[in-house]
């Protein structure tokens, strides 16, 4: 089989291979994804929380140790909160993802056969795209962290500590994979609804020809039986695998920006105002990839939700049609979310609103915890 066969996630899946995220690989052989169990994807699943376990136990062991002075007290602890929080997440997010292989390997399988029967004849170009993007941000990333924090914030620090606030990136490089994978994933979800809708307007354009009824009985049939399909895959599967660390990444970016805003306007540079912004834009790289992934989920509600605006329209034409087209409207009566995290909200455009809503509370504490600490200090001058 050649690549496009073999499907455009191939590269997602093979380079979480080698990240140790999950052991998902396309088997030429027998032409189908398989749970390659290779000790290479585990020992290196294994080292990499080994080393977020202990780099974890050195910030917390020597938590006051490496604080800035151009900070408060409030915001050097919760810059160093921060840190702790994006390893111990990357912690928990990787063994959920080891521990659900089979489930993920089910939504591989489930897509990657939609995509070739459905959109055999498209190239994606997304996946690829995103995919070069995902390694120029990861690189600008890195690079980033070593010349701020190695070599100017952690100059004076022990390479100890310097070795383990690698891990900061390593979080951003491995979930941005992981995000990466599941935008792809949601992106030929709502291409195949796209498909499908044609496909129902074709039916609906031909249901005036009593030639064609008991044909276009069937069809409409398949259609709709493929639209509940990759409406339970979203609400159920992916939910289930991905869900869980949509609402992690959510979690941490909330700390995250917050963390960004607050250094910003504590630390004063004579940095110009385009090169400070151009950094915070860098740092925030995996809040924006979340972002981004949060609007794809709401295309795929969107869209999931035109088969029924589609079907409502359709003259009635007193066939079985209309007795198959009711009881799909009646069961889609009320629209639910398509995608969420893990139960907790949907992943749509409101997502937004509750991120800035948490990071504006969270400005509010820390601003108010440095004014009592800039009172005490005052007072005690005195």
């Amino acid at each position: 089989m050649d690549e496009f066969q073999k499907g455009e996630l191939c590269a997602y899946y093979r380079l979480c291979r080698y990240l140790g995220i999950f052991c998902i690989d396309y088997n030429p052989s027998k032409k189908k994804y398989l749970l390659r169990r290779s000790a290479i994807c585990y020992v290196v699943h294994f080292a990499i929380q080994a080393y977020l376990v202990g780099c974890m136990a050195v910030m917390v062991i020597y938590w006051r140790k490496c604080f800035k002075r151009e900070l408060t007290k409030t915001g050097n602890h919760f810059d160093r909160l921060v840190m702790v929080l994006a390893l111990g997440i990357l912690v928990v997010q990787n063994a959920w993802l080891i521990w659900l292989q089979a489930p993920h390997l089910r939504i591989v399988r489930q897509i990657e056969l939609c995509r070739r029967k459905h959109l055999g004849h498209l190239k994606l170009v997304l996946p690829r795209r995103l995919l070069w993007l995902i390694i120029a941000t990861n690189l600008v990333y890195m690079a980033n962290f070593i010349k701020t924090c190695v070599f100017e914030w952690l100059s004076e620090a022990s390479r100890l500590f310097v070795f383990t606030s690698l891990g900061f990136p390593l979080r951003y490089l491995v979930t941005s994979f992981t995000m990466g994978t599941y935008f792809c994933m949601v992106h030929i979800v709502r291409r195949i609804l796209s498909w499908n809708q044609s496909q129902i307007t074709a039916i609906v354009e031909q249901s005036g020809d009593p030639k064609r009824a008991s044909d276009n009985l069937l069809r409409m049939r398949g259609c709709l039986e493929l639209h509940d399909r990759l409406v339970i895959l979203c609400n159920v599967e992916i939910s289930l695998v991905y869900g869980f660390i949509a609402w992690l990444s959510w979690m941490f970016a909330s700390l995250d920006v917050t963390g960004v805003i607050y250094l910003t306007m504590v630390i004063q540079t004579n940095k110009p105002i385009g090169l400070k912004l151009l950094t915070n834009i860098v740092w925030l790289s995996p809040t924006l990839l979340t972002c981004a992934a949060g609007f794809m989920s709401n295309r795929v509600a969107v869209q999931a939700n035109k088969t029924a605006k589609i079907l409502a329209k359709v003259p009635r034409t007193g066939t079985g049609l209309d007795r198959m087209i009711e009881k799909f409207l009646l069961k889609n009566l009320r629209q639910q979310p398509i995608l969420t995290a893990y139960g907790f909200f949907a992943l749509d455009k409101s997502t937004l609103f509750k991120l800035f809503t948490a990071i504006f509370t969270y400005m509010v504490i820390l601003v108010q915890f440095k004014e009592m600490e800039n009172t005490t200090k005052a007072i005690s001058k005195f």
